[in-house]
């Protein structure tokens, strides 16, 4: 039987590349005897090498790295197994091609499924590769579809992101002070899901830098568990790790067939059993925080209704003290602050969208004094509300 030499151009300055590696020697060691060459080295995977190769002879590759001279082998209809993401995007549907990829349905709906079994969060938030690259917008897509219902969804402006090299080299990059913003407008507790390690990495640069805590105030998730990157934040960034390992035994399985001659019958393969690797940026919630998001949640709906902070208290049957307590702690605020922040937040907008009466607009806000709202919207916003109504009626004027 004729040696078949088959080229791994499969880079291995990450965990990924090793454990794609491992399974492909796997696979070999257990059921063909190959010439195997494997080229671990985007630098050594050039032009000139893969010159070099088709003059030797090559009777199928397994390519997780991309150089222009690929086209070359794909031209010769050698069989050919792609296994990153990028790569199959580049090279797209081709003869004698199949790809062998990671589930990215599994894995936002793992980020999802692990934030909700951590309690309840505030807001659930996506921060993607851009361009609007496919894997990225479907682990996006599965993570929202899964998550908690009850809590709002924001997603980082794609517009904001650099994606420096579409190989996989790793070189995505957002300003620091754009993802801090983002951060912080957020509803507290956030759940965070990054599509990928290299980007929770920037949003744990970003926590510090807004000084937002993980993970109390952020949770955070990664993918592709490179343990560099999550082990050296601080806390460490919780991620998750896709099959890398069963992809390489597939990938070296499925080129097996295809230089006998059998062709798959499908182009695309998709490889489950992605693991969530908990870390520190996802430990569960502390029992205070959990009171205190209860309590913001019953204050948003019934703060306009004139509860006082016994009602509050009533709720969720604990104690005044302990209640303003945890407020003070976690929101450097009392609960009657934190129910005057809706209410006057409710009044402002219908001053500034509405010509009612400011008694009245009181009154449908929660409050039972009109002197006493004056006194408190002027102290928050540093004006009356007729003068916050004319302002506002002559920035709209200039703006038509």
């Amino acid at each position: 039987m004729k040696l078949r030499r088959v080229l791994a151009a499969i880079p291995t300055n990450e965990a990924e590349g090793q454990l794609r590696v491992a399974g492909v020697l796997r696979y070999a060691s257990e059921h063909v005897n190959w010439d195997l060459r494997i080229v671990n080295s985007r630098t050594q995977f050039n032009d000139a090498g893969v010159k070099t190769l088709l003059e030797e002879g090559i009777d199928g590759c397994i390519l997780a790295a991309y150089t222009p001279a690929v086209e070359n082998i794909l031209a010769g209809h050698i069989p050919t197994v792609i296994t990153l993401e990028n790569i199959h995007e580049q090279i797209g549907a081709r003869q004698n091609c199949i790809s062998i990829l990671m589930n990215n349905q599994e894995i936002g709906r793992l980020a999802a499924e692990h934030f909700g079994s951590l309690g309840r969060f505030a807001s659930y938030a996506f921060v993607p590769t851009s361009p609007k690259i496919p894997w990225s917008l479907e682990r996006k897509a599965t993570f929202f579809e899964a998550a908690d219902k009850r809590a709002a969804q924001f997603e980082f402006p794609e517009a904001d992101i650099e994606l420096v090299n579409m190989t996989g080299e790793g070189g995505i990059l957002i300003k620091i002070s754009d993802l801090v913003e983002f951060l912080k407008q957020l509803p507290k507790p956030a759940a965070v899901f990054a599509a990928n390690d290299i980007l929770a990495a920037q949003v744990a640069k970003a926590c510090r830098a807004a000084q937002l805590k993980m993970p109390t105030d952020v949770s955070l998730i990664g993918c592709d568990n490179d343990e560099l990157l999550c082990t050296i934040s601080r806390p460490a960034i919780t991620s998750i790790r896709p099959n890398f390992e069963q992809a390489g035994y597939a990938a070296a399985r499925a080129l097996d067939a295809m230089m006998r001659g059998r062709r798959p019958n499908e182009t695309v393969m998709r490889i489950p059993g992605a693991k969530v690797i908990v870390r520190g940026s996802t430990e569960h919630i502390p029992p205070a925080v959990a009171v205190v998001n209860a309590a913001m949640e019953y204050i948003k709906s019934h703060a306009l209704e004139g509860i006082s902070t016994a009602d509050v208290v009533s709720h969720l049957k604990i104690s005044h003290s302990l209640l303003d307590l945890r407020f003070r702690q976690l929101r450097n605020e009392s609960v009657m602050d934190a129910i005057l922040s809706i209410r006057l937040a409710a009044v402002k907008e219908r001053v500034e969208k509405t010509d009612r009466k400011f008694i009245a607009i009181g009154v449908e806000c929660g409050f039972r004094s009109a002197d006493h709202l004056k006194r408190l919207f002027r102290k928050r916003f540093g004006m009356s509300m007729r003068a916050w109504r004319l302002k506002n009626r002559s920035r709209r004027a200039s703006a038509s």
